[in-house]
């Protein structure tokens, strides 16, 4: 068996032919030659979806698609470590798979008359290998290559493409770039030091120099270990989970290393912003789920109030925020702060105590949380992205009465800021509903917080979207266009997408409960 016969080397290996390819041709064909790429991936995820759907997704343990090879094994000095070329599948990661190639085949047509346009597109092609990577990687020391790789495509992709507005001297581009990578490779050391004291903890058990993740699930261990300098002895379990955790921190965002995300939004082209709300916040809450909890349960649940009380933080704080923006982008952005909260609170049950079933099925809807609004919030920057376009502004108090001239950008965008703030038939109650009525059980006054705080939501979407679209018009855009055919066409396409997920959740549900359900049984067996 060799990397090339596995689909899931494919679906990496794509999209980054996709963008050699690019080079090789005029500007014209390279458009379409990218979308072809991007389609191409996201036929191979489907293939991988229905090629395993009548028997199931499994779990870590028994992965429906997987390939490990050989790959690295170094050693010196009697220190051996070993990388694996592990990719591989299940309930859990599948669903973000499918989810980054259809948000990345959709941010090709979005991107269609963007300038340079071949180097554009070349990037977000790569940039969408990265991010497959750290969904399918199974091996620790590979998940941390894929995760450092993402960095290039989006600074690059932000500080080329990005706003001029001057920020603190500079144009906002370059700014948000600088910070997005200074931030985001701040977590990765953490990342890398936790990655580090796992292998020289499963050395000297005498156990194999091994970074695979599935290694770890059935061989977890609880030792302690005293801190130099300081003295203090802690659980290995939970310093380890603390040091990861940085790093899924600064992505999810979770406050406070949230700062980076709004001025990233801002500057970022509409596709980049698209990707970055819809996939690369996943990759924080992909990894706290698939690294810390499967891994690490026991440090997870010794820090699981903690986590609650962030998780509150984030939600209040990302809602309360968004009530005085004036710009239609950060205003989405600090939605994405408090929507993640969300995520953090299913996780903060599921590490907490009391009833197995309740925990589960809030780490279920976690989940589906992060799918949902993936979807949700591509939905949102896409319609920003439309009105800017013409418009070139996003500034919500200069419009008023605009739906009389866009009557299909603005019934799209009603509809996505209603999928937002958790519609019933729509992707995010189902995910919010799954969340709160489970991590009642666990975190009573954290969840009546954070429900309460949902009329927020509500709030700042429905005035955003009244004094944008409805109310008296402002004669001063009587000349703009509504969407235009390609324009819409990612907007119809993740607009039938959230109503099929709320309609129909039992297919998504399905694929994750094996998964999850291994997890938690794992994680309650440890934390007994």
């Amino acid at each position: 068996m060799t990397i090339f016969s596995s689909i899931l080397t494919w679906i990496i290996l794509l999209p980054v032919i996709g963008a050699v390819v690019i080079y090789a041709l005029p500007t014209k064909p390279a458009r379409w030659v990218a979308l072809g790429f991007a389609a191409a991936t996201f036929v191979l995820s489907l293939v991988v979806v229905f090629t395993h759907i009548s028997q199931g997704f499994g779990d870590l343990q028994h992965l429906a698609e997987s390939i490990n090879l050989p790959w690295i094994d170094f050693k010196t000095a009697g220190l051996e470590i070993k990388v694996d070329y592990f990719l591989g599948v299940d309930g859990l990661s599948l669903p973000m798979v499918v989810l980054n190639a259809l948000l990345s085949m959709l941010a090709i047509i979005g991107g269609w008359e963007k300038n340079r346009v071949k180097d554009y597109m070349a990037l977000l092609l790569i940039l969408e290998a990265g991010v497959m990577g750290v969904f399918m990687a199974l091996d620790l020391l590979f998940f941390f290559l894929f995760w450092e790789v993402e960095l290039a495509p989006m600074f690059i992709l932000i500080g080329v493409w990005g706003s001029d507005v001057v920020k603190h001297g500079m144009p906002g581009r370059i700014y948000s770039a600088w910070k997005f990578l200074i931030y985001t490779f701040f977590g990765s050391v953490f990342m890398l030091v936790g990655i580090l004291l796992l292998y020289f903890l499963n050395i000297s058990h005498g156990n194999p120099a091994t970074g695979s993740m599935p290694y770890f699930v059935a061989h977890m261990f609880n030792d302690t270990i005293t801190l130099p300098i300081i003295g203090v002895t802690v659980g290995a379990q939970l310093l380890v989970f603390l040091l990861i955790f940085v790093a899924f921190a600064v992505k999810i965002p979770m406050f406070p290393f949230h700062t980076w995300l709004p001025d990233a939004h801002t500057d970022a082209p509409t596709e980049v912003s698209v990707i970055l709300a819809g996939v690369l916040l996943k990759m924080g809450a992909y990894g706290l789920i698939r690294i810390c909890f499967t891994l690490f349960p026991l440090g997870v649940h010794q820090f699981a109030g903690w986590l609650a009380v962030i998780a509150v933080i984030n939600i209040i704080y990302g809602a309360g925020i968004c009530l005085v923006q004036k710009d239609m982008k950060k205003l989405i952005a600090y939605s994405s702060v408090s929507h993640m909260g969300i995520v953090l609170l299913g996780v903060a049950a599921a590490a907490g105590s009391g009833d197995v079933a309740f925990r589960t099925a809030a780490l279920m809807g976690a989940t589906v949380q992060m799918f949902s609004h993936g979807l949700i919030t591509g939905l949102l920057f896409f319609c920003v992205g439309v009105i800017y376009d013409h418009a070139h502004t996003r500034e919500i108090a200069v419009f008023g009465g605009v739906a009389k001239k866009m009557p299909m950008l603005a019934t799209l965008f009603t509809f996505a800021a209603l999928a937002s703030l958790g519609l019933p038939g729509l992707a995010g109650f189902v995910a919010e509903y799954m969340v709160f009525t489970s991590s009642y059980q666990i975190w009573q006054a954290a969840t009546i917080v954070s429900v309460f705080t949902m009329i927020l939501t509500a709030a700042y979407l429905l005035w955003m979207i009244k004094r944008v679209f409805y109310g008296p018009f402002n004669k001063k855009w009587a000349w703009l266009p509504d969407a235009s055919l390609r324009e819409v066409v990612p907007l119809f396409v993740l607009a039938a997408v959230i109503v099929l997920v709320g309609v129909y959740p039992k297919p998504l549900i399905d694929v994750i409960t094996p998964s999850l359900t291994h997890v938690m049984q794992a994680a309650v067996a440890m934390i007994k």
